[in-house]
């Protein structure tokens, strides 16, 4: 049965998205494309200093996309950090084939992400081959630069206080990761979307979505944080990581860097042997410079 207060609540936030988004003279969609195949390498790949895509604790190659307009609070400059370790068993970063790179990403956009009729993509950065000594090596990190254009300007986390030089910090981001986790025990999805309002509006504008976009986006959020058959995990194994160069923080877990914030669901196959399904739940914290509690930002 839905609740009928949560689908008001719901549109009313919806609604107002779109207005401003059809605005903008511009929707360039940004991604970042990339594929660690000729090595199996573990990978971070993080957009001024905010991680975009991951694999971290598994093996094996993956070839993939991820979007990242909404690490990109404004036009101009952007930060680019790559950060490459070895594959799971392995102490050294290796290829296939000698000379080969270890892993390849370019940036792309799309010039605008309402425009159906043309989704041919400009690519603005393209990663430079990565040599590997003949000794390998077990550590990889480089940063590099590149151009964007937006038509928002989100303060974001820019004007937050460096979350390093608060006091107890610590043990702040662990209460309030826990005060969410007792939302996600109790199914409360209208506390925890009060929670992240402004991490949705800013995140929604940046992807230019549609009413009906933003309507699915929600639902699927919902239907995720109140299932009825999911079992809340524990904080075990977890630790306090730094992103948004000092202004974010985020609680991991250490095994596969994901967030410490996840359910675990267990399906049945018709053969009887049981899976599980893991339901992370991202959070990205900061603290304005006019406050001394911590927000979801991302």
């Amino acid at each position: 049965m839905r609740n009928i207060y949560t689908v008001k609540a719901k549109n009313k936030a919806a609604s107002a998205i779109p207005a401003t988004v059809a605005l903008f003279a511009i929707r360039p969609y940004y991604s970042v494309d990339f594929d660690n195949g000729n090595s199996g390498c573990q990978f971070e790949v993080l957009v001024n200093d905010v991680p975009v895509a991951k694999k971290i604790g598994t093996k094996g190659a993956i070839t993939s996309s991820s979007p990242i307009n909404s690490c990109i609070l404004k036009s101009g400059k952007q930060q680019l950090k790559i950060k490459l370790y070895p594959n799971i068993g392995k102490t050294k970063i290796t290829t296939s084939q000698e000379n080969n790179s270890p892993f390849s990403l370019t940036i792309t956009f799309r010039k605008d992400a309402w425009d159906q009729h043309n989704i041919s993509e400009v690519t603005v950065f393209k990663l430079p081959p990565i040599k590997l000594s003949k000794s390998c090596v077990s550590y990889f990190e480089k940063e590099f630069d590149f151009q964007a254009q937006v038509p928002y300007h989100f303060e974001g986390w820019s004007n937050s206080k460096n979350l390093a030089e608060v006091a107890g910090i610590g043990k702040m981001v662990v209460e309030k990761y826990e005060e969410i986790k007792q939302l996600l025990i109790a199914r409360n999805y209208i506390a925890f979307l009060k929670l992240k309002k402004r991490k949705d509006t800013e995140m929604n504008a940046s992807f230019y979505l549609k009413s009906n976009e933003v309507e699915d986006g929600d639902r699927f959020d919902r239907e995720a944080f109140t299932e009825k058959d999911a079992q809340v995990q524990p904080f075990n194994n977890v630790k306090v990581v730094y992103y948004g160069n000092g202004k974010l923080v985020a609680l991991e877990n250490t095994a596969d860097k994901g967030s410490a914030l996840k359910s675990k669901i267990k399906h049945i196959a018709d053969n009887g042997k049981v899976k599980d399904e893991v339901i992370r739940f991202p959070v990205l914290l900061h603290m304005p410079a006019n406050s001394n509690k911590l927000e979801i930002i991302r």
